[in-house]
């Protein structure tokens, strides 16, 4: 017998049309909550995923916004940048105008001046760090120069590299500007060539400079970097240069390595020396064994790896089947020399290509290579002022070759104003101690012998120097000028005649049958003061000159927005400072604000030195100063252009996000009123069912009644 329970049609059809209004007014009922006639990919898959897409697009426009946005304030920034560094520029014009206009008391001349010569760049500038120290530590990495006072014809080498600048403790990872000029005048104490006669500084502006303690017309200076140099300091580096090598004479055959047959070598590269032992023990570079069996690579690397370890600028590579040892050094000065080793005791030397003799190791040697840099040179200038250094000139010219084969000399003393006599010894020993030959010593000779000895003198170090003028005559001079330089020369060749020579300064007092002969005259010199009187309106015209070229500089290197300075950079690399703006959600629509360098050095403006005491110097500043706005108004166009272009893009993606969302919208979100009323309908429908429900279930309850 059944048991189950039997439902009238009646009261079944009524039950299924309240289940069907219960799941409708469920559906009406959620969509008036959410707001949204598609809620999930099973009510309207194609409207579901559409809309999806739409608000993931307008979610990656959105997040572009941010990056529009700091992209319009970086062009504001460098906008405004620009508007007042112009006012500066504007200012700088005034006061040259200004300085020119006046005319009262100029100076009839300006005073003698020195060479001097600056580097192009600033030392933190090209370092590129952040402390402003550059790092010398290895070979590879050399900032050496060349100074010539002659026009380029003798040259003396600054060595400035890892070995000479990490003395005395120093960390040549970060060697600072004032480190690097000690080392400079350091070397050019201890060079008889350059002693007394140039300084190097490092100015405020961080620019390393050059300048002759002599100064008028015959002042010559050339700083460039030298053939062997590899970092620019600001006087150019050299070119093509390459290391030295050398090249194993063999192969490397198949090697047979045990714990106590390998390759032992010892490798230098000028200034380190580095033994290298490599047997099967030995590691390479990923911490594993060479092995039994090394490959020439496998070689190689162990090679390397002790030669990293050891600090050596060399590096070992194979090259047609051969070790090669290359030095990281370059320029001519570069050097590998290689030795086989003696193998300590126990063990035995494999032939790797080198040879298997204790000594000198077979191959070919290479020398490094290098071109030096062109540099920067400048020329002092004589005085127009009626100022004059003290000047001695003897009384004959000097002969192409004189004679100074002992006992024969020239000797004479030397005071400046009231200091004591210094003895300057002209003879065959000096003149051999700078590369002459006695019997013939040249006139080269004999000024070069006088140079070398005041510039080992303390008190004429700096103060004095030999030269020759046109008609072949010694000169000596002060190096600086005015009325307080006085210089007196007296013989002091000896007393017997026969020795004397005389280089144009006379011969000392002799004695000859007990009568006085050759009596010596003392020589005097004095200087001058300047005769012209000094403007000092135009004088202190130029000192806001100067200072104003400094703001703009500062002007420049503040201007920046969230990091970016679209109007400063440390280097000359155009991407230093250009700002890359993406317009879409797929980077291939995007553009490149390329930024400028306008600083006072970037917009060619330089810092007068004669105090705007001739116009020719105004004038000099008023054409650069043209010149500088030209290029400001020219770059505030541009950056107007791309702020035009960027602010458009800004205003596009807005739009097309509120578009994207609305059309996202239409196709998900349900219209509240018709929803409203279908809920009302489908409550009152509802009700209706239920009330029917309870009418079918009557007739039941009717038998029910009859039954009891």
């Amino acid at each position: 017998m059944s048991s189950s329970i039997t439902l009238s049609a009646a009261t079944r059809q009524n039950l299924l049309s309240l289940q069907d209004t219960a799941s409708l007014l469920s559906t009406t009922q959620t969509r008036l909550s959410t707001g949204k006639k598609v809620n999930s990919a099973l009510d309207n898959p194609i409207n579901f995923f559409t809309a999806q897409n739409l608000t993931s697009r307008a979610g990656d426009l959105g997040n572009l916004l941010d990056g529009l946005s700091n992209g319009v304030q970086a062009i504001k920034a460098a906008s405004q940048g620009i508007t007042s560094i112009q006012k500066l520029v504007d200012s700088a014009k005034s006061a040259a105008n200004q300085a020119l206009s006046d005319k009262g008391t100029t100076s009839n001349g300006l005073p003698a001046t020195a060479a001097a010569v600056s580097s192009s760049k600033s030392y933190g500038t090209l370092a590129g760090t952040t402390d402003g120290t550059q790092d010398f530590s290895t070979l590879g990495k050399d900032g050496s120069l060349d100074i010539s006072l002659d026009g380029g014809k003798t040259k003396t080498t600054i060595r400035l590299d890892g070995a000479t600048l990490g003395n005395n403790g120093a960390d040549a990872t970060k060697i600072s500007a004032s480190q690097l000029v000690t080392a400079i005048n350091s070397q050019i104490s201890n060079s008889s060539a350059l002693k007394g006669k140039v300084a190097a500084s490092v100015g405020s502006d961080g620019r390393l400079s050059f300048t002759t303690t002599s100064t008028g017309a015959t002042q010559q200076l050339s700083v460039a970097g030298s053939a062997s140099s590899t970092l620019d300091l600001g006087f150019g580096k050299a070119g093509t240069a390459t290391g030295a090598k050398f090249t194993a004479a063999n192969n490397v055959p198949t090697l047979a390595f045990t714990a106590t047959a390998g390759s032992f070598l010892s490798v230098s590269d000028g200034f380190t020396t580095t033994s290298l032992a490599v047997t099967s023990t030995s590691l390479k570079s990923d911490g594993t064994a060479v092995g039994t069996a090394p490959s020439s690579a496998d070689l190689a690397d162990a090679y390397n790896v002790q030669l990293k370890a050891a600090g050596s600028a060399v590096t070992a590579a194979i090259n047609g089947g051969k070790v090669e040892f290359t030095s990281q050094d370059v320029g001519p000065g570069s050097a590998v020399i290689v030795n086989i080793a003696a193998p300590p005791s126990g063990s035995t030397q494999v032939d790797v290509g080198f040879g298997a003799t204790t000594g000198a190791a077979g191959g070919v040697s290479t020398a490094g290579t290098g071109t030096a840099a062109t540099g920067l040179s400048s020329v002092g200038s004589d005085a127009t002022d009626g100022s004059a250094k003290a000047i001695i000139t003897g009384s004959t010219a000097l002969a192409a070759s004189t004679s100074f084969t002992a006992p024969a000399n020239a000797s004479f003393t030397i005071q400046l104003g009231s200091g004591p006599a210094k003895t300057i010894a002209v003879d065959a020993t000096q003149i051999a101690a700078v590369g002459g030959t006695a019997a013939t010593a040249t006139r080269a000779n004999i000024v070069d012998a006088i140079n070398a000895q005041i510039a080992a003198d303390t008190g004429l170090a700096g103060n004095v120097t030999a030269s020759l003028d046109a008609n072949n005559k010694l000169v000596l001079s002060s190096t600086k000028i005015g009325a307080s330089q006085q210089i007196t020369v007296t013989p002091a060749q000896g007393t017997t005649p026969g020795n004397n020579v005389n280089i144009g300064f006379g011969a000392q007092t002799s004695t000859v049958n007990g009568t006085a002969t050759n009596t010596a005259v003392a020589i005097s010199s004095t200087g001058k003061d300047a005769t012209g009187s000094t403007n000092t309106t135009r004088q202190t015209l130029a000192k806001q000159f100067n200072e104003l070229l400094s703001q703009i500089t500062q002007q420049a290197k503040d201007t920046s927005f969230n990091g970016i300075n679209l109007i400063y950079r440390n280097t000359s690399d155009p991407k230093e400072n250009t700002l890359h703006i993406t317009f879409n959600e797929t980077g291939s629509s995007s553009i490149d604000v390329t930024g400028a360098d306008l600083d006072a050095d970037g917009l060619g403006l330089s810092k007068v030195t004669g105090g705007f005491q001739t116009d020719d110097e105004i004038n000099a500043a008023l054409s650069s100063i043209t010149t500088a706005t030209s290029q400001l108004r020219a770059q505030s166009s541009t950056f107007g252009a791309n702020l035009t272009v960027v602010q458009n893009r800004q205003d596009f993606s807005k739009n097309l996000i509120n578009i994207l969302g609305s059309g996202a919208a239409d196709l998900t979100s349900a219209d509240l009123n018709e929803e409203a009323a279908n809920s009302q309908a489908l409550s009152t429908r509802n009700s209706l069912a239920i009330s029917a429900l309870s009418l079918a279930n009557q007739a039941q309850q009717g038998i029910l009644q009859l039954l009891r």
